[in-house]
């Protein structure tokens, strides 16, 4: 006779949300089965957690109060993202390329931020001749890891560190790396 999963929701008031760079309520729902959690779902802001608690109407689950373990959850999802925007590559649209402000650019390598305050998006983009490619996304929350994603891209790709610069979005004054 299968067991019924009984389901664990925990929210956290202030935690960045990495697509809007905004401090928000973040949600999650997991279960766990051998000594093991599996996270169900998450959401950041009122909406997604809405739907979070859509689903959990429907479920067995208890309000987890203990924040560490929340805590832990938001630690582990913001991981793998990072991990998966970090190897993520993908190449713009063919006509980029010919389009401003690329067509005015030589071909080298590019780092792109967001914003000019923490947290932003950290982007570096690579210009070929005929294509450009976003090899690396990243959330920087400090100037610490800003300059560690820098570092960690020069080391990929054996780029001269003395060479690099970082410009913002508007790419008025970016630098080759």
């Amino acid at each position: 006779m299968p067991l019924t999963k009984t389901y664990y929701f925990g929210t956290l008031p202030r935690m960045l949300d990495p697509v809007s760079l905004e401090e928000s309520s973040f949600a999650a729902l997991w279960f766990e089965e051998e000594e093991q959690r599996f996270i169900v779902g998450y959401g950041f802001g009122s909406r997604q957690i809405d739907k979070l608690k859509q689903f959990m109407a429907f479920t067995a689950h208890f309000t987890c109060c203990d924040e560490r373990i929340t805590t832990d959850i938001y630690r582990e999802i913001r991981q793998i993202q990072q991990e998966h925007d970090w190897t993520a590559h993908r190449r713009l649209p063919f006509l980029s390329v010919f389009r401003a402000p690329w067509n005015r650019m030589e071909p080298g390598w590019y780092i792109l931020k967001s914003r000019s305050v923490y947290p932003l998006h950290l982007s570096v983009v690579r210009r070929t001749p005929y294509s450009i490619w976003l090899e690396h996304v990243s959330v920087c929350e400090s100037e610490a890891e800003l300059r560690a994603c820098i570092e960690k891209a020069g080391q990929a790709h054996k780029l001269d560190p003395l060479r690099m610069r970082i410009a913002t979005q508007q790419m008025k004054g970016m630098l080759p790396l």
